[in-house]
């Protein structure tokens, strides 16, 4: 028998084939976003981008002046419509939002660089700096001219958002003392809290910037939606919520329960953090009620889901012209997914609602929802803030409920769906790259992570940092040995869920399946004959590595720029991405049974016929798609745990496979 030994690739060519070096006018560009962002909410200092300014004049580029967008963005600039530079800027505000789609569409509608970087220099100090930070930052994301070009992390542009009062008052602390320090940062609430065992996990500054930059990479406002965006607003939520599911049982709790638009709120939640004007994030108390706001009631929110509700029974949802739009197995996840956020792509804005945007207006202003005391907006008003709250968890598991209620409607997969004939995985198993790691166990530990607070702090730059523990776990790689009776190529798809529920009972199938984590998605050519296909955990297309500290990328680009240092540049790099430290859930001392599911499919069915049979994937594919084109993977996704599962006994055929394994959480 013919033995080939594979090393899994993630559906493309590999990464260094992907990269060039980077030229000098790439390195300027890099080295003037970076300049660009600092101390936002101070003027420009930077003497290159205040060149640039001061040669920039949009009325005299007549072509790019005649454009709708910049003559509007001119008049409101110049008529003192724009919101103050120190207004808190609120997304789900639309007056707030309209000025800067503005922004956006004038810089995407730049004809080049030097357009787009001198309206940027133009406007920065003229507009809110949260305001042109979001629209500036968004553009870039989604600009051909800005691939590969890197952000700063988001908590070190904006750290106000990211870390709690006590750290952002001894930065400032040690900056007048004028000595280097180390801020140690906690977590919000105390011990007397519940939800403070899993604040580790909505509280990670990863997660929160990975929530913020996919509402960047799909907007909901934006006029063109990209590929599946609905699809995927239901599956990156989704798979928040089966994690987040996890690291609750890792720690004795039982899953988190949805919330109701006239039951009381039970947990509230104190913030602890504060705007950079100084406003605090105001707290919401235990078991308050929903109420009404001037541009949207509780019992609207009633009748708008009680439509959805309607139509997902229904199977069927109506166009603003009446038209009939059918929720099947393939668009009908994607069109429910863009009612229920709802973003531009809403079918029926007036008539079903716009569930999640609203509800996140709700549970922000629930505190003051007059405005009698003039309450900033709270965290869940923003992208950077709301899964702190334990209440985003509870919000999007009701909504993800409704989802759940379309999926358990569809007629389950059939044999053929699922199968792979003449493929059969012999043998699967996990191991631990620790020479003490045991067979099909992993191992999660905290350790400290540092977050650099140089545009927390004004003045002479001082290294003051936050240090936080995070969640870790070891790398480890997972081993399959395939027997195909033919040459061949398959799609990989590998997903955990816990083995026992809160009770201690073991999980049927049927649903363990709306647990399913995604811990992998990847592409493998299969031999005639029996296979091993060998595939190591930071290769994941889930999440995203660690990005480089705001210091670190500035020097690495002046290094680079002075000729004593090499960057390359990767076109594809994605800030959207799942952090990689959170790929395995928490487990737990003694060690936490799962199950680890496998499965092959054919690649010739599942890949989209714009792609090659073997092509790049995209980094963070799983939950951040693709920024441009189509989505590779035509399934569903989720596939093949998206659907009701009504016999598990004859569910898994040769081309699938389950083990269990054991997560360990260690001190180190």
């Amino acid at each position: 028998m013919k033995l080939a030994i594979i090393l899994a690739t993630t559906l493309i060519v590999s990464a260094c084939a992907v990269l060039q070096k980077a030229d000098n006018a790439f390195l300027s560009r890099q080295m003037q976003v970076l300049h660009l962002l600092q101390h936002i909410n101070e003027p420009l200092q930077d003497p290159e981008l205040i060149s640039i300014r001061s040669q920039f004049e949009p009325k005299n580029d007549v072509k790019f002046y005649d454009s709708k967008c910049i003559k509007n963005l001119m008049h409101q600039i110049e008529n003192g419509h724009l919101i103050p530079r120190e207004e808190i800027f609120s997304l789900f505000d639309a007056n707030q939002r309209k000025q800067m789609k503005i922004l956006f569409d004038c810089l995407m509608a730049a004809k080049d660089w030097d357009t787009f970087m001198g309206l940027a220099t133009y406007v920065r100090d003229k507009m809110n700096h949260r305001q042109f930070v979001y629209g500036f930052c968004t553009a870039l994301l989604h600009r051909n001219d800005c691939r590969g070009l890197k952000l700063p992390p988001a908590y070190e542009i904006t750290p106000h958002m990211f870390l709690t009062t006590d750290v952002i008052r001894r930065a400032y602390q040690a900056q007048m003392q004028g000595k280097p320090a180390i801020v140690p940062m906690k977590f919000t609430g105390s011990v007397l809290n519940p939800e403070q065992r899993v604040a580790y996990f909505g509280e990670d500054i990863g997660l929160n910037s990975h929530h913020a930059h996919w509402h960047m990479d799909f907007p909901f406002w934006m006029d063109n939606q990209k590929d599946r965006a609905g699809e995927l607003f239901f599956y990156m939520h989704h798979q928040l919520l089966a994690r987040f599911d996890a690291e609750r049982l890792s720690n004795y709790m039982p899953p988190v329960e949805p919330l109701q638009w006239d039951k009381p709120i039970i947990e509230g939640f104190a913030p602890a953090a504060a705007y950079p004007g100084g406003q605090e994030f105001p707290m919401r108390p235990d078991n308050v009620y929903f109420q009404d706001l001037p541009q949207r009631t509780v019992a609207e929110m009633i009748e708008f889901e009680a439509r959805v509700r309607d139509a997902i029974d229904a199977g069927v949802i109506y166009d603003k012209s009446g038209i009939p739009i059918y929720l099947n197995g393939t668009q009908g996840i994607n069109v429910l997914g863009a009612l229920l956020e709802s973003s531009t792509a809403s079918i029926d804005p007036q008539f079903y609602g716009s569930l999640h945007n609203d509800a996140h207006l709700l549970l922000s202003r629930v505190a003051d929802p007059k405005g009698k005391y003039g309450n900033p907006p709270g965290v869940m008003e923003h992208f950077e803030t709301a899964t702190r709250d334990p209440a985003f968890f509870r919000l999007h598991k009701h909504i993800d409920n409704l989802f759940k209620e379309h999926k358990d409607l569809l007629p389950p997969y059939t044999y053929d769906e699922i199968s792979f004939p003449g493929v059969k995985i012999e043998a699967f198993k996990v191991i631990g790259e620790s020479k003490a790691s045991e067979p099909n166990t992993l191992i999660t530990y905290f350790d400290e992570s540092h977050i650099n607070l140089g545009n927390a702090v004004n003045g002479k730059p001082v290294d003051i940092r936050a240090v936080v523990s995070r969640l870790n776990h070891e790398p480890f790689k997972m081993v399959s040995t395939i027997v195909s009776d033919k040459d061949t190529a398959a799609f990989v798809r590998v997903f955990l869920a816990p083995r026992y529920d809160w009770y201690g009972q073991e999980i049927p199938l049927n649903e363990a399946r709306w647990s399913m984590i995604e811990i992998d998605r990847f592409t493998a050519k299969l031999n005639a004959g029996m296979n091993i296909i060998t595939r190591k955990s930071h290769e994941t297309v889930v999440t995203s590595s660690e990005p480089m500290s705001y210091p670190a990328l500035i020097k690495q680009t002046a290094a680079a720029l002075a000729g004593e240092a090499t960057v390359f540049v990767e076109k594809t790099h994605r800030h959207c991405g799942f952090p990689h430290r959170l790929l395995l859930p928490q487990g737990r001392p003694q060690g936490m049974k799962f199950k680890l599911y496998v499965v092959l499919t054919d690649l010739s069915k599942d890949l989209h016929r714009q792609f090659d049979d073997f092509i790049n994937v995209p980094p963070a594919l799983s939950y951040c798609g693709v920024l441009d084109g189509p989505f590779p993977d035509t399934r569903p996704m989720g596939f093949p745990f998206d659907r009701r599962i009504p016999y598990p006994e004859n569910f898994f055929q040769d081309n699938a496979k389950v083990i269990d394994v054991t997560i360990k959480n260690i001190k180190i």
